[in-house]
C-alpha cells in the first residue's frame, strides 16, 4: 500500500525564536490618596477620564480644617505684632532680653502652626501629580475616607511598558544576547523593537518570571499608534547564537521505535520514494508544536511530518502538497 504523507526539508538552525503573550502596562501610575480623613464633598472624575497635572480630583469637607486654620492665623498675627512691639521696646531698653526671647519663641511657634494648618487645608483637595487618565475609581462621593486610602488609580498613557511571563524552564534566556520585538494586536504585522527593562530572578506566584519591556523603536509614536494599558500583544525573543548541527522540526515528525524505544523520524528518499527510520536526539521545546533535534539530521534530509505513525520501514509513500 502506498501511504500518502507530507514532508519538509530540514533546515539548519541559525537563530531561535520564542513567542510569548504580553500585556501593555503603564510605566508611570499612582494610587492617589488623601493625607487626612473626612467625608468627600466632591468627586470630579470618572473612570477613563483624562486629567491634567494640578487638576482637583476630589475634595473632603474642609470646615474643621478651615476653622483650625483661622484660629492659628489669628494666633500667628498676634504673636507677630507682639514680637514687633517687643523689638521696639527692647531697643529702648523698656523690657528685658528674656521677655523679648519669649515673644520671639511664641512667634516661631505661631508661625509654624499657621503654616502647618495652611498646608493641611490645602490637603483637603486631591490634585493630579501628572497628566493622565483615571484607570480605576475606588470610592464614591459623600463617602468618608481615611488617610492613605486609595481614591483613584491615575495612569500616564504616554509612558508604556510591556509585561510578559517567562517560563521557569527558560530562565537562562534572561542573560542571553537576543533581539526582542513586539507586535500589538491592533497593528498586526508590525514588529517594534524593544529592550528588557527589568526582571526578577524569582517566580512570585509560581507561574513564571515577570519581565518588563520598553519599546525602543523610532517608528513607534504615541501620536500615531493608539496603544493603551491593558492591550494584548505578542513578544518574540530571537536568540542570535547559532547552534551547529541542530534543527527545528515539528513534533509530528517524531515517533517512538517500538523495539528500541528510541525517538526517531522517517527520512524520505526521493529516488526510491520510500522512507527509512533514523534515531535522533532531541532538545528543548519551541512553542507548542516544534522541538530542537540536536543529533541525527543533516541539511540534505527530507523528513515526514504528517502520517509518521501509519508507515513502516522501507514503505513506499506518496507526497501530499
Amino acid at each position: 500500500m502506498v501511504r500518502p504523507v507530507r514532508v519538509v526539508n530540514v533546515e539548519s538552525l541559525g537563530a531561535i525564536n520564542k513567542l510569548y503573550t504580553g500585556v501593555v502596562e503603564a510605566e508611570e501610575y499612582s494610587n492617589l490618596a488623601f493625607k487626612l480623613s473626612g467625608p468627600l464633598i466632591a468627586m470630579n472624575v470618572d473612570e477613563g477620564q483624562k486629567v491634567k497635572k494640578g487638576q482637583v480630583i476630589a475634595a473632603v469637607d474642609p470646615l474643621d480644617y478651615r476653622l483650625q486654620f483661622e484660629a492659628n492665623k489669628a494666633a500667628y498675627l498676634t504673636a507677630k505684632s507682639q514680637l514687633e512691639r517687643n523689638r521696639r521696646l527692647l531697643s529702648m531698653q523698656a523690657i528685658s532680653q528674656q521677655e523679648y526671647e519669649i515673644a520671639e519663641a511664641n512667634y516661631i511657634k505661631g508661625k509654624s502652626a499657621y503654616e502647618t494648618s495652611a498646608n493641611t487645608l490645602e490637603d483637603t483637595k486631591l490634585r493630579a501629580p501628572f497628566d493622565g487618565f483615571v484607570e480605576k475609581k475606588f470610592v464614591e462621593n459623600y463617602q468618608k475616607v481615611n488617610p492613605g486610602e486609595s481614591i483613584i488609580k491615575l495612569v500616564n498613557p504616554n509612558k508604556l511598558a510591556v509585561g510578559f511571563t517567562l517560563p521557569e524552564t527558560s530562565v537562562d534566556l534572561t542573560r542571553t544576547p537576543m533581539t526582542v520585538t513586539v507586535e500589538f494586536d491592533t497593528y498586526k504585522g508590525i514588529w517594534f523593537k524593544a529592550k528588557v527593562k527589568e526582571f526578577i530572578d524569582a517566580s512570585p506566584d509560581g507561574t513564571g518570571i515577570p519581565v518588563k519591556l520598553v519599546i525602543d523603536d523610532s517608528r513607534f509614536s504615541r501620536d500615531k499608534h493608539n496603544i493603551y494599558p491593558g492591550f494584548s500583544c505578542k513578544v518574540n525573543l530571537k536568540i542570535e547564537t547559532p547552534v551547529e548541527d541542530s534543527y527545528i522540526v515539528p513534533m509530528s515528525a517524531l515517533f517512538k521505535n517500538s523495539t528500541t524505544n528510541e525517538t526517531c523520524v522517517w527520512v524520505y528518499d526521493p529516488k526510491t520514494e520510500t522512507v527509512t527510520s533514523r534515531t535522533v536526539e532531541i532538545g528543548q521545546l519551541f512553542g507548542n508544536d516544534k522541538i530542537m533535534v540536536q543529533k541525527g539530521l543533516t541539511n540534505e534530509d527530507t523528513i515526514v511530518v504528517a502520517g509518521a505513525n501509519y508507515i513502516t520501514e522501507g514503505q513506499k509513500v506518496k507526497l501530499l502538497k
